[in-house]
């Protein structure tokens, strides 16, 4: 930059001479024009041309030595100016700054940065990428986005930006200072460069993990199965209350945390994020703690069930949340901690079997809720889930038994696949009868029937993915979920009631109770009682897993409203071709991890695969020393998983692994686009992760 200024100043003192030389030049020239044409006088032109030369120079020489002397004063103070400038700016400046070119290779660099890294020596041509730990192409690509954001919103670009809102790749760390970067593009000589600014916010940082760790987390606890437990062993356990109470509450002061009991075994705990990682760290070992409190000469544990939730900007959101989140885990089966954050909804715990929580007259208190419902309702449409098995369809049908008994006037429709080889197997006698000629509507059909008023009941599921007509379901506004199945998620839209009950062995069941507790005793349904009974022999694997004794209950009113066990037997008779594609599960069968069955089998192209798979599964459960069976049945690009369990593992949370989901001890799930082979390897990964984390040192119940 010197070297510019030196050789601009001496063309600017070169140009007097050049002028005087042609000055010089000129009046010789008029000397000789005037004197030879004109017939002046030689030395009296002469001496005029010298004295005008004379006063002509001096003039040019006052006003150019002038300007020169202003030129030289505004350089040299200019040039003074800019070397303090840059010297302040590479050593003084506390704010750290790199330029690099477009590899990432270090141009300069000021002290600051130098000092952040711990290099005192030269920096040029270093790999910033390496130095800093930093993507250079990633943040010239955010802070891209950034500014063509503000400049198509008009807005300033150099403003605070909040902590949430800057992306990993703009963070790095030196030294055990976090800083924050921002790069700026700059062009010279046809090359591109970028200036990185770094921001320290190693305090801001400590500011907001401090704030995070200290931000309250709201909490419900419930202690689940004590009344339930006492009806089976006759005693008091006000005793076992007082335990768990002192249990929880010194559990919580241990956290630091606060818990009232605001109603009998039922808790309010506020504790700080702090504490509840360390709670997540150890897989909330407090649960593991209560399965040790025991009641009666049985020794059965007690159990309790969590819902937490960090969401929410106001402590309102956040206990609204925290009850949802009870409710979830109650719907659950208990015995188990529901969590809810910012990033989504965890689950914890689920290590026992679910105890049945209904009590008699529990069918009669939802069905009042029902009944307001359907009352404001001009009419009803029932559905069940997709490729429906005999709970499914028993469910529907026992619910039009209710309906149409009860409300005479409303017009009931049943959504349902006609087609599907259980509905025909087990309706053949039901369709003859006149009250059901135009019942059954296909998912099509259904949207004609749908208006502002209609009423969807939904049975044996809660996730509408899976229903006959997600379309419907999701376009109606009042809807009712009565169902057995574990609840794995929120509702996008909470239902005008749901009675989700895991602890019940099927829907079917959960409805004939209804039915026993507000149908005339004198009211005989047979061929609906048929299909309920099946529905219930199908879950229950005829009576021998999942039953309580609200399931006997169930099937002996059934069976006194006209059910025949004889009959409903028919229903599960299988084709030949059938049982030929359930060998291919015995010769593909492997024991895996000393405790487990696993079989395969391709799709023979029956409707049934499904259900193939899970006959397959409860046969490989009969097999001595197996705790857990799974079946695969690739059916098209998707691989469908059975699986059962005697009680002492959880399948429920294996299945959940791969995207499924069910009970304890009977669960499925679904892989898309995969094969066997990839299918298979998912679930010994998912069998791993469960086996590798489960508390061995906690007991595990068998009902």
């Amino acid at each position: 930059m010197q070297n510019k200024r030196f050789d601009w100043l001496t063309r600017l003192e070169e140009i007097p001479s050049r002028i005087y030389m042609i000055l010089a030049i000129f009046m010789l020239a008029a000397h000789t024009a005037l004197c030879a044409f004109a017939g002046f006088d030689p030395m009296i032109c002469g001496i005029v041309m010298i004295v005008l030369y004379g006063v002509i120079s001096m003039v040019i020489y006052l006003f150019v030595h002038k300007r020169l002397k202003l030129f030289r004063l505004e350089s040299n103070a200019s040039e003074e100016q800019t070397q303090s400038v840059i010297y302040t700016f590479r050593h003084q400046l506390k704010l750290p700054y790199a330029v690099v070119n477009e590899q990432g290779r270090i141009i300069t660099a000021n002290s600051a940065f130098s000092n952040a890294v711990g290099i005192i020596e030269s920096l040029f041509n270093l790999d910033i990428n390496s130095l800093c730990s930093i993507n250079l192409s990633e943040l010239i690509s955010i802070n891209h986005e950034k500014m063509s954001f503000n400049e198509e919103n008009d807005s300033e670009y150099y403003e605070d930006i909040p902590l949430k809102d800057v992306k990993k790749a703009e963070i790095a760390e030196i030294k055990g200072r976090k800083f924050r970067m921002e790069s700026y593009p700059l062009s010279s000589k046809g090359k591109t460069y970028y200036m990185i600014v770094f921001h320290d916010i190693t305090e801001l940082c400590q500011l907001a993990k401090l704030h995070y760790d200290k931000h309250t987390a709201i909490g419900y606890i419930v202690i689940d199965n004590l009344e339930e437990i006492a009806q089976y062993v006759k005693i008091s356990y006000q005793d076992e209350t007082r335990k768990i109470g002192k249990l929880l509450g010194d559990w919580a002061t241990n956290m630091g945390g606060v818990i009232r009991e605001y109603e009998n075994n039922k808790f309010l705990i506020l504790f700080t994020q702090e504490m509840l990682h360390e709670c997540v760290r150890n897989k909330f070992a407090i649960l593991g703690e209560v399965h040790k409190i025991e009641i009666g000469d049985a020794h059965i544990p007690l159990t309790v069930s969590m819902g937490i939730a960090t969401t929410g900007e106001t402590l309102e959101e956040r206990e609204h949340d925290a009850m949802v989140s009870l409710d979830m885990a109650l719907q659950r089966g208990g015995d188990q901690v529901v969590l809810k954050n910012q990033t989504g909804i965890f689950y914890f715990g689920a290590k026992t079997k679910t105890l049945q929580k209904r009590t008699r007259g529990h069918g009669k208190i939802i069905y009042a809720k029902l009944a307001a419902l359907i009352e404001n309702s001009s009419n009803v449409l029932i559905m069940g889930h997709r490729t429906p098995d005999f709970d499914s369809i028993g469910a529907c049908i026992g619910m039009t038994v209710l309906i149409r008994n009860m409300f005479e006037d409303i017009d009931v429709k049943i959504v349902v696949d006609t087609q599907s080889e259980n509905f025909l197997a087990s309706t053949s006698r039901l369709c003859a009868l006149a009250e059901y000629k135009n019942t059954f509507i296909d998912g099509v059909s259904a949207l004609d029937y749908n208006n502002s008023d209609t009423l969807l009941i939904i049975v044996d599921a809660n996730n509408l993915a899976i229903v006959e007509a997600p379309e419907l379901a999701k376009n109606t506004f009042k809807k009712v979920i009565i169902d057995h199945h574990i609840k794995k998620e929120e509702f996008l839209e909470e239902p005008e009631l749901a009675y989700i009950d895991p602890s019940a062995s099927s829907a079917c069941e959960l409805i004939a109770e209804m039915l026993e507790e507000t149908l005339p005793a004198d009211i005989s349904f047979k061929e609906e009682a048929n299909i309920m009974l099946s529905g219930i022999m199908l879950d229950t694997k005829n009576f021998t897993r999942t039953v309580g004794m609200r399931t006997f209950a169930a099937a002996l009113y059934l069976k006194n409203s006209g059910a025949d066990p004889e009959y409903a037997r028919t229903f599960f008779e299988e084709a030949f071709e059938d049982y030929l594609s359930a060998a291919q599960f015995g010769s593909n069968a492997k024991i895996y991890r000393d405790r487990i069955a696993i079989a395969s089998a391709t799709d023979p192209g029956s409707s049934n695969s499904r259900v193939l798979a899970a006959k397959a599964s409860d046969k490989l459960l009969a097999i001595r020393h197996v705790n857990a069976a799974f079946a695969l049945i690739l059916v098209g690009d998707d691989v469908h998983i059975s699986a059962r369990s005697d009680g002492s593992l959880n399948v429920q949370l294996i299945a959940e692994r791969l995207g499924g989901g069910g009970h304890f001890d009977m669960a499925g799930a679904a892989i898309k686009s995969s094969t066997l082979e990839e299918a298979e390897a998912l679930l010994t990964a998912a069998i791993d992760d469960y086996l590798d984390n489960l508390n061995t040192d906690e007991k595990e119940i068998n009902e």
